[in-house]
């Protein structure tokens, strides 16, 4: 009953909105409209491609979002517009909080603009090739209020004009020659449509070719592509030429004279008037700060020596060299003509160091599904110039507490929940490697890592437990969106120190289980790939993949002796499996806005030493990252349903699939909503007869899928982002005897709340 009282409100209180949202246009005065939409009509005899390419353009110079619209839609309750226009506050007033975060402008006719909308559309169907197009609009009115319209374009095209032929002059002299030899490869090909940008872009090819050859002062501008449309009809020849006069000092090349790095002072003290110090080491001028940072650690990352032709890789691969270090707050290069006769200039870097030394502390009130809440902290401190070589030394200690709701077991540990740990790490900026007849690449940014750290866990229900973990590995990238990953030696080690009746009774039913908890030694190597274009304002994409592997190396050995497995290494068994993961995701908009879909799928295999996957390697599903209507660790594996949940224990998997979907709009200045819809499960690789339907199983995969949705809000505040998700069991991957299916009057009775900060994926 209770239920249906507050669906029933939550009913009034919608339609009190769309009630008034009719009156939104109330105080509107003079020619105001407001926009209520528009809608796109390509009128042409091409069919296909060619139609659905104009379509596409059009459509986006047009697009604007009317107010409450959901995907450039008017559907949602237009409570932003609302507060905007019956709670506007006096003149020369803020407004209140409500109003400050609610508000929305109203959006009309005249800010869309829509004359300058169809000269744009012209323009930009033009430069992809529709030289005669026509467009225009008119307005649609709603019947029901004039002040509110829609905007209907219209736009006629014809053929677009394709290239014919890509041509050359004869070479008259270096540039030329250049020139000629590189335009086979540019991204011009006869049959294309004609495209503006790709013009634009292999123009900086060619540029940029030039620059790369000494011709430090060469840009796009001096280069030109005539078209040619008079000789077939829809058909265009395009020459490709250095323009016919250019001035004598862009075609010169530009050798490097002296190369000179300035690392400011830091100390405020020192007069303005003294003296810089001076050193010169392997060709490069060294002044300021010198004893800042090594001498062979600046010039390892300034790549320009005396003699050098000017090159843009260079120029452009210094950079990101010296921003690696992670010790500047500033990197600024220039170039300074020093002979304009003998074609040589200078190269200055001034450099600006930051505080090597930071210390951070964070903290968090967490309260979790299994009873305990309590209060978690971190202090890290870390010193970013470890030797003057820019080597990156953080220590970070860490700690929460956690005390059960209710009354306290005799069973239990003690009377309260804790951990605490602390984790170091050491990183170079560069790849340090064994074979010294391997040679750096200047090219690729890398680093160097190794981490050590310990962790003790007190869980009072189940056990106590401690934790050591080392790694030592390389982390590089060629460009901003590929990102690699290799850790050769990695090794955690995990100890159950003293466990409860209630976690002996589980692991002691189940052998599976018991095994996942005994073979925790895991030492192997680990491999990690990612690419990430998701900061486009469209079609973001990131991708991320993961190998990893335990005792091989140390399997090896031990057959040589010949004993019979399980084999151990300092009295313990030692893991042996292979674990791979794939994390796909899929942006329309940005980050933030527009629909998300994501896909991840895990298994880890087991073999040789290992009859089972260490349980800290085990997936899990549900939880606030995860599927958000399903608590943390309560789902699977498989259809298995426990007949108490461990909440820990026993709800783990060697595979897991997951999908992602979900919607994101913006409500106000700083609210964000979301829905989203999800399934996945963790499965088994093999069957296990205490956990009946755990096993993967291809052919009934679909009716073992637990599946979730909900709504959400975000608070945007810049410097973080709050993140509250309600979710809602939809379906469960076990019948319970009575369907798969939640039931409607039980779904809003169980909800899952999840706090959490940043974005799920």
């Amino acid at each position: 009953m209770r239920i249906h009282q507050n669906i029933l409100l939550i009913v009034a209180v919608l339609v009190v909105l769309l009630i008034n949202s009719c009156s939104n246009t109330k105080f509107m005065t003079g020619d105001q409209i407001l926009y209520n939409g528009r809608k796109v009509e390509i009128i042409s005899n091409e069919k296909g491609k060619t139609v659905k390419k104009a379509e596409e353009i059009a459509s986006a110079v047009s697009f604007a979002e009317p107010n409450n619209s959901l995907m450039g839609r008017r559907i949602l309750p237009p409570v932003g517009l609302w507060y905007y226009t019956y709670r506007k506050p006096e003149e020369g007033k803020r407004g209140g909080f409500l109003y400050r975060t609610l508000n929305e402008n109203p959006v009309l006719i005249s800010e869309i603009n829509p004359d300058l909308r169809i000269q744009k559309i012209e323009s930009d169907l033009f430069a992809n090739g529709f030289f005669n197009t026509n467009a225009s609009y008119t307005l649609d009115t709603a019947k029901n209020n004039p002040r509110k319209a829609k905007i209907l374009y219209s736009v006629k095209v014809e053929q677009p004009y394709r290239l014919a032929q890509i041509l050359n002059q004869p070479a008259r002299d270096s540039i030329d020659t250049l020139i000629n030899s590189y335009t086979p490869n540019l991204n011009l090909k006869p049959g294309d449509i004609f495209s503006l940008e790709t013009i634009r872009n292999e123009k900086r090819k060619l540029a940029s070719m030039l620059v790369e050859e000494g011709y430090y002062f060469f840009s796009p501008n001096e280069i030109e592509m005539v078209a040619d449309t008079s000789q077939t009809p829809f058909m265009i020849n395009l020459l490709v030429r250095k323009k016919p006069q250019i001035a004598p000092y862009i075609a010169k090349k530009y050798t490097i004279n002296r190369v000179e790095v300035n690392v400011k002072r830091t100390n405020t003290d020192e007069p303005e008037y003294a003296e810089p110090d001076t050193i010169i080491y392997d060709g490069v001028y060294i002044t300021g700060q010198t004893d800042y940072l090594k001498p062979e650690v600046l010039t390892r990352s300034t790549l320009f020596r005396e003699g050098d032709l000017y090159s843009e890789t260079k120029h452009r691969g210094t950079i990101p060299l010296l921003n690696n270090y992670g010790v500047f707050r500033s990197v600024k290069m220039q170039f300074d003509v020093t002979d304009s006769v003998k074609q040589k200039m200078n190269v200055l870097l001034d450099l600006q160091p930051k505080n090597d030394v930071t210390l951070n502390l964070e903290g968090a009130v967490q309260a979790k599904s299994t009873g305990f809440a309590g209060p978690a902290s971190e202090i890290t401190l870390a010193h970013a110039n470890l030797f003057k070589g820019a080597n990156r030394l953080q220590v970070k200690a860490f700690g929460g507490f956690e005390w059960q709701w209710g009354k306290e077991s005799e069973e239990d540990l003690s009377s309260n929940s804790y951990n605490a740990g602390i984790n170091s790490s050491l990183s170079f900026p560069k790849m340090i490697v064994p074979f010294k007849s391997v040679k750096e690449n200047k090219s690729i940014i890398g680093k160097t890592i190794g981490s050590l750290g310990f962790e003790f866990v007190n869980n009072v229900k189940y056990y106590r437990m401690n934790s050591l973990n080392m790694a030592f590995g390389y982390q590089w990238r060629k460009t901003q969106k590929v990102t690699h990953s290799f850790n050769p030696f990695k090794m955690n080690i995990v100890s159950l120190l003293k466990t409860t009746a209630l976690f002996d009774s589980i692991v002691e039913a189940n052998p599976y289980v018991k095994r996942s908890f005994e073979e925790q030694y895991i030492i192997g190597t680990e491999y990690s790939f990612t690419y990430d274009n998701s900061a486009r304002t469209r079609n973001g994409f990131y991708f991320q993949g993961m190998i990893s592997t335990s005792g091989n190396l140390i399997d090896a050995f031990m057959q040589i002796g010949g004993k019979e497995r399980p084999y151990t290494i300092f009295g313990d068994i030692y893991s042996q499996f292979i674990k791979t993961s794939v994390d796909v995701r899929y942006y329309t908009n940005t980050t933030k806005e527009g629909l998300v879909l994501r896909l991840y799928a895990g298994t880890g295999i087991s073999y040789g030493n290992s009859s089972v996957m260490p349980y800290v390697e085990q997936y899990f599903s549900g939880g606030s990252n995860s599927l958000r209507g399903f608590t943390a660790r309560s789902l699977g594996p498989g259809s298995y349903k426990p007949e108490e949940y461990n909440g820990i224990v026993d709800q783990t998997g060697d595979i897991k699939l997951e999908f992602n979907s979900e919607f994101r709009f913006r409500m106000t200045k700083i609210m964000l909503g979301a829905l989203f819809l999800e399934a996945g499960n963790v499965w088994l690789l093999n069957p296990d007869e205490n956990r009946p339907g755990s096993q993967f199983n291809l052919s009934n995969l679909t009716e073992q899928l637990a599946v979730g949705t909900g709504v959400g809000l975000r608070f945007d505040f810049d410097f973080f982002i709050l993140r509250t998700d309600f979710g809602l069991p939809l379906r469960f991957p076990y019948n319970d005897g009575d369907g798969n299916w939640n039931h409607f009057n039980e779904v809003f009775n169980k909800f899952r709340f999840n706090l959490a900060i940043g974005y799920p994926f």
